[in-house]
Order: C-alpha cells, then structure tokens, then sequence
C-alpha cells in the first residue's frame, strides 16, 4: 500500500510526535507559528489529505468524512503512530475526532479549533440533494469561483488581502497562507489545494455532532465569536459534557489559528503538554 504524504517538524524526542491536521483548503504551511511552537517541544508530523496527494484523486471518489478519516486511520498505521496528541483545525479537527472515535488507541487527546459541526439535516441534504445544495450555499459557490491563479505571489497576496475572510489576518500571517496555498505553475502560481476539491469537501458536509455530546475523548475546543460553523444553540449543549473544555475567542472567525495564533497557543500548549505526560 502506497505511503501517504506528509510534512515533519522538529526532531523526534522521548515525548510521542504531534499530529497536526490541516483544514480545507489551507495546507499546513499556512499554520507556521502554531506548528513552529509544538515543534520547539516535539515532533510535529502532519498528513497531506487527498487533495494534496501528487496527482490529486477526482473530487467525485469523495462521498462523505468518513473516507477522509479512514484516510487518517492509514496514515497513522502506516506511521505506526499510537496514543497521540491531536491538533486540527476545522476539517482536520472532525477527521481526527471520527478516526479516534473509530480507533480510540490512535488520538489520546485532541484540540478541535473551530470545527464544521454542521446540523444533521444539512448534512444529510447535501447527499441527498447535492444539486441544490451547490446552488443554494455560498460558500461552495465561492470555492468554484475563486481565481486559482495569479502571475506571482505577491499578485496572490494583494488579491486576498482585500477579501473579507483574512481581513482579521496580519500580513505575517497572510503570507504564511499564500506560500502554503500556492505552488508554481505554467501560468505563474496555481492553488495546490483545488478549487474543485475545496467545494466537494463543503459539499460532502457529514454529522458527527451527536457523538461529540458524548463522547469520553479528552478534548479542548476553540471557537470564533464570529464563526459560522459552530451555531450558538449545539455550543452550549456541547459545554455539558464533562470531559471537554470549550474556549470562546470573541474577535476572531473560522480563521481563528491564522487570526489569532499567540491567543490559539496560550490555550493548546498547556493542553499539550498535560496529555503528552
């Protein structure tokens, strides 16, 4: 069985490796700080998930997260990783709660930074309904349409320094995204991360939020004040389960590590290290 792709940070200690999971569309690069900061502790190793396999798979083999957690599964067999340490954010973070809820000698403990914990019934009309989900959701409609190419980077930084999503963004941090979500091409710089692939992902949205509610894994969670992808009402459900800690950031959106990642980890680092012990 091929390997899957991954990057590494830091030098193996005593300590297990970090697994960091990137969201989609933002390859890891565009989380340096964050993984510069457990890399100083740890290994740090992160799995490219398919759409950044070389070549990518087409978008249509994606049905549902479950795929893109058996994904995780492999890549930790393959690793021979156990009893880890987790950070993801928003996709990377649900892929990782699925596999260790599939596997729970995978992930001992996880970080969640603002999740998709989407209502069940959205989930279940993207399937059943792809067609008019694509018409009627935003966000899908605007991972289709997005430019995928720019003449330089520095073409691709200005454009997205306009654009509402990284408006809480520093230009530090803007960078760290544009080098990791751009790679050269014929036509200057392309998405490494496909516009096509980015769109499926929204469109294959899976619920998993039930199992959240009781689940016994060790988990810290971060969400935006201005997020989206968490709704008030299933937050607050989520803060009575005993066995997770949940962390407000009220200035900052879905982007919340690329937004604020010294305030990401004032709260992640101690976690960490409590559950690396």
């Amino acid at each position: 069985m091929k390997n899957l792709p991954k990057q590494t940070w830091g030098e193996a200690t005593a300590k297990a490796p970090v697994y960091f999971a990137h969201a989609n569309a933002y390859p890891p690069g565009s989380y340096s700080p964050i993984i510069s900061a457990l890399a100083e502790q740890q290994k740090v190793i992160s799995y490219l998930q398919r759409p950044l396999w070389q070549p990518a798979p087409d978008p249509s083999s994606l049905h549902n997260w479950q795929q893109l957690a058996d994904d995780v599964i492999r890549f930790f067999d393959q690793n021979q990783m156990k009893n880890v340490v987790a950070v993801g954010h928003s996709l990377g973070s649900v892929t990782a709660f699925m596999a260790a809820r599939k596997r729970p000698d995978l992930i001992k403990a996880l970080v969640m930074i603002e999740p998709v914990a989407l209502p069940g019934l959205f989930c279940w009309m993207t399937r059943l309904l792809p067609s008019l989900v694509k018409s009627r959701v935003n966000i899908i409609d605007k991972a289709l349409n997005r430019p995928h190419q720019f003449d330089s980077l520095q073409s691709a930084f200005d454009f997205h320094r306009k654009t509402r999503a990284f408006k809480r963004l520093s230009d530090d941090n803007l960078w760290h995204y544009i080098r990791a979500a751009f790679r050269s091409c014929e036509q200057g710089f392309c998405l490494a991360y496909p516009r096509e692939w980015e769109a499926r992902v929204y469109g294959t949205a899976t619920a998993y939020r039930h199992h959240l509610l009781r689940s016994q894994l060790p988990v810290l969670a971060l969400r935006g004040g201005h997020t989206t992808t968490i709704d008030e009402k299933f937050w607050r459900r989520w803060q009575q389960n005993p066995n997770h800690q949940l962390v407000d950031f009220p200035d900052a959106d879905h982007l919340l590590p690329l937004e604020d990642p010294q305030g990401v980890l004032a709260e992640v680092l101690p976690f960490v290290e409590q559950h690396q012990r």
